[in-house]
């Protein structure tokens, strides 16, 4: 048997990493109830889930930046040293509070697993390997996603709750090591001493976490102060990072068109994924009355599609660009988005599976397609930066978009009921396509001729 290259030791690293970071933000959920059964705590155990998702969305510019100064292997290993330190502490928590607290930290562990990822994979390979590669990290979420309830329980079941979190050291050490042992930076550190712009990441940090709470509950007044508290400090960001020598989040990136086109494009997939995530599941068990396997299982058809996709997408970009997929791919999305807004209490499971798997086809092709156009162009010292904000801003899209859709739910049932209201809420995700298309539709074209020149 051929032995594995370093190259795909460490891909195998990343992927063990990965998978780990997207899977905890949803393994808990089948241990929360003997969780709060032993720690109580009920009246704040929603923030166990969403302190996590919190911590590492806001994590993710800091941490891009940062890999970029002193190099991926080493804020990779800090990162899932933090993660792996703050599982410890999430196994041992004597009480609900302490368990909050911890998985802050976890979540700052996480935000520098799965976008670092991201980043070393365009570091690693060329334009015409990495759309391929991106494939199998695109199901990275997907699989966990599902995997992550049911390995959870499990767990608990045969072990007991703190095992969710102590199963981590073990692949979290492997991860590290292989990628530790293995890596070798690609672009040029910087010489002497670092410059870290500790002012500019204190303010994006606190602006994105203020932004994050604020969408929790977007219509309410607090929400709304909230709101008005996060533009004030992504001013007060966008200020400090205009007169940084070296700021966390390079300005000049948003005047390049197709960077800001990705920015944009992110927005509008983490609103949809969101969307989809949240409210397909809910419509199949509470408006079809299906069971909760069958609405846990009603995503699966996207997610398989998705990675199959991405394969393809990844052999078209070689011969027409990436323009077109990225085109193609939402005109998909709009179509998937489309026959969702058909469905009815009575409509067949199978105009719910046409749906779920030509939106997956859409985004297996329109999400690659633009993070490997941004990274096979961008310059190598920007490439952690760039990266990490297009996998941030699809972490913002995805509060964002269940903060609007969760309000308007909530509107409508007032007025039409429930069911008309979960099936009007699905308009909205439709309106949010459209959209998405003409912001794709302004993307520079380049060919691949051009994109290998420039990597």
């Amino acid at each position: 048997m051929k032995a594995l290259s370093p190259r795909q030791l460490v891909t195998l690293g990343l992927l063990i990493g990965s998978f780990m970071g997207s899977m905890e933000a949803t393994v808990v959920a089948t241990a929360m109830p003997t969780i709060v059964g032993q720690l109580g705590g009920l009246n704040v155990y929603g923030w166990a889930f969403s302190i996590y998702v919190l911590a590492s969305s806001a994590g993710i510019p800091v941490t891009g930046k940062l890999s970029d100064i002193f190099g991926r292997r080493i804020v990779y290993a800090w990162s899932m040293a933090l993660f792996l330190i703050a599982s410890l502490l999430c196994a041992v928590a004597p009480t609900m509070l302490w368990l909050i607290v911890f998985r802050a930290l976890q979540g700052l562990g996480a935000a520098g697993l799965l976008p670092l990822a991201i980043i070393m994979i365009g570091d690693m390979f060329t334009f015409e390997e990495r759309a391929r590669v991106q494939g199998f990290f695109s199901g990275v979420w997907g699989v966990s996603s599902i995997a992550g309830p049911l390995f959870g329980g499990f767990l608990v079941d045969g072990i007991g709750w703190p095992s969710v979190f102590y199963i981590n050291v073990p692949f979290g050490l492997l991860s590290a090591w292989l990628v530790w042992h293995y890596w070798v930076d690609q672009h040029e550190l910087a010489k002497g001493e670092p410059y870290i712009d500790y002012p500019g990441a204190l303010a994006v940090t606190a602006s994105a976490v203020v932004l994050l709470l604020a969408l929790v509950d977007v219509v309410s007044w607090h929400g709304a102060l909230l709101l008005i508290l996060a533009g004030g400090l992504a001013f007060i960001a966008y200020r400090i990072e205009r007169a940084s020598s070296d700021p966390i989040i390079p300005l000049g990136l948003f005047h390049w068109k197709l960077f800001s086109v990705a920015i944009l494009h992110s927005i509008v997939i983490g609103w949809l994924l969101s969307g989809v995530t949240a409210y397909v599941p809910l419509f199949v068990q509470e408006v079809q009355k299906g069971s909760a396997t069958e609405a846990g299982a009603a995503l699966t058809p996207m997610l398989f599609s998705w990675v199959t996709s991405s394969v393809v997408c990844a052999r078209l970009m070689l011969r027409i660009g990436y323009r077109l997929p990225a085109i193609g791919g939402m005109v998909a999305v709009i179509a998937g988005s489309a026959l969702l807004v058909l469905m009815q209490v009575d409509s067949p499971r199978s105009l719910l599976l046409a749906s779920m798997v030509i939106m997956g086809c859409g985004f297996g092709f329109t999400v690659p397609a633009l993070l490997i156009a941004v990274q096979t162009t961008v310059e190598r010292q920007n490439m952690g930066a760039a990266t990490s904000m297009i996998q941030f801003s699809r972490s913002m899209g995805g509060s964002i978009g269940v903060g609007v859709m969760g309000a308007f739910l909530n509107w409508e049932a007032g007025r039409a009921g429930f069911a008309v209201a979960l099936q009007r809420t699905f308009w909205v995700a439709a309106a949010v396509t459209v959209l998405g298309l003409f912001i794709t539709l302004s993307a520079p074209a380049l060919t691949p001729e051009e994109m290998s020149k420039r990597r």
